[in-house]
């Protein structure tokens, strides 16, 4: 078998040297070769690796390297990383025919975002056997910054969500790899990472917004110092030193899904942002802590405890449209779990402000905890209920008659759930009381 496959091997090689001029039969030879060389084990024996020479050496001649049409390309890379396999981990060419190899590599990886194509396996064994073997570590060798940046591009604009997971995997792989060895990672790779970040790009995939995260979450100490770098300058508006397109809020968010610890730093100036006498600055600043304590099944962590504590403060904002957006964010945390340690230090800030002054604002505050009471009976403390429903002799009509129907729609369910003996049936039984009193009120006549 080892005499077969060497005259193979030799006769293919023969071939290579002296290339077809057609392209069919050039695209046929490599397939040819490409078949062989998939045959052959890691570090073969003496007399394979003599007969491989031929093949070896003749498939980094310039006529097929820097070839021009697309197929080939793809068939000379394929058999190229089958080379490069086989020798593992010893280098078979010189760092010139080397960078000229990873070149032609990473053109390979924008077909991936064709599934569908005829060459995507060809692509995809490419992908996994760069990343399997981690070849990629010598393009830092070889200082092929820009090309290492044009691959990590390149992964975000080809990844898709019906990429077979191995795929996306593999891309990870290799960003990882190529990061954890890197001495420092340069600006312009840090910035193709962040830029993928956000929850309303409409050119980024799932995907690749996933993948992104993915390579934060495993590289979060090596990128921990850049990404604190790029935070402070950007919130104190001196952002100069990375693209300013980046919308830092949004990379806030996703870090805090995947890697919080890094933003550790980052919170004294978010806190200075919900203090801020911009009001534009301390809305959006509202809206971003707010859709982070958001999150389901994330606890808050004790570095952002400070930032919590001043949210729930902005519940006595002087300006009403930051009250109003803590309560629509504060009533996402309940909603997201009523169970959440931090529930009680809601509630009492909520009760707080059943008070406030903006008509507005207790309406509001009445909704929050009756939506919540209303999701979980048993969230909502039942001296809490009747705190609401002490405005019933609110000021205000519009307060008053919003109050009547949110606690009759509790009392409702409240009925309902006593039925099935879920709830204990004496804690609601105040409600019809509440509610039969204000047939004496004119403003509910």
């Amino acid at each position: 078998m080892d005499q077969k496959r060497q005259q193979q091997l030799r006769d293919v090689g023969s071939k290579l040297e002296n290339p077809p001029a057609t392209k069919d039969a050039l695209v046929k030879l490599l397939k040819q070769a490409a078949t062989c060389l998939t045959e052959l084990d890691q570090s073969p024996s003496a007399s394979i690796l003599e007969s491989l020479q031929p093949s070896l050496n003749a498939i980094v001649k310039p006529e097929l390297l820097k070839h021009q049409d697309r197929d080939v390309k793809l068939l000379v890379a394929t058999c190229i990383c089958e080379i490069t396999r086989i020798t593992a981990p010893e280098a078979p060419y010189s760092d010139d025919v080397l960078k000229d190899i990873f070149r032609l590599i990473v053109s390979t990886f924008s077909g991936l975002s064709d599934t569908n194509g005829p060459a995507f396996g060809r692509r995809v064994v490419i992908l996994e056997t760069l990343a399997r073997y981690r070849s990629c570590v010598v393009m830092l060798d070889l200082e092929c910054d820009d090309l290492v940046n044009e691959m990590f591009r390149t992964f975000f604009s080809v990844a898709r969500d019906d990429h077979p997971e191995s795929v996306l995997t593999s891309m990870q792989t290799i960003m990882v790899v190529l990061l954890e060895e890197s001495e420092d990672v340069r600006e312009d790779l840090l910035f193709s990472i962040l830029s993928i970040l956000g929850r309303n790009k409409s050119d980024v995939t799932t995907a690749a917004r996933r993948l992104a995260m993915n390579v934060i979450e495993h590289c979060a100490a090596k990128l921990e110092p850049g990404i604190k770098q790029f935070l402070v300058s950007s919130i104190s508006g001196d952002n100069r030193s990375m693209n300013s397109e980046i919308d830092y809020h949004e990379v806030i968010y996703d870090i805090y899904r995947c890697a919080p610890q890094i933003l550790s730093g980052v919170t004294p100036y978010l806190t200075g942002e919900l203090l801020t006498d911009n009001l534009d600055t301390r809305l959006k600043a509202v809206k971003l802590v707010g859709d982070l304590f958001a999150l389901p099944g994330l606890a808050i962590s004790e570095a952002f405890q400070p930032i919590f504590s001043e949210f729930l403060k902005r519940l006595a904002d002087r300006v009403v449209g930051v009250r109003m957006s803590v309560l629509e964010h504060v009533k996402s945390c309940l909603l997201s779990n009523p169970s959440r340690a931090e529930a009680p230090q809601i509630i009492s800030a909520l009760c707080d402000r059943l008070l406030d002054y903006d008509e507005n604002v207790r309406k509001q505050v009445v909704a929050v905890i009756c939506d919540v009471a209303c999701h979980s009976l048993s969230s909502i403390p039942v001296e809490t209920t009747k705190l609401v429903a002490e405005r019933l002799r609110d000021k205000s009509v519009l307060v008053k008659k919003y109050t009547l129907e949110r606690l009759a729609e509790i009392y409702n369910l409240y009925c309902l759930r006593c039925c099935d003996g879920s709830l204990n049936p004496s804690e609601f039984d105040w409600i019809p009381g509440k509610i039969l009193r204000c047939f004496y009120d004119k403003d509910f006549r």
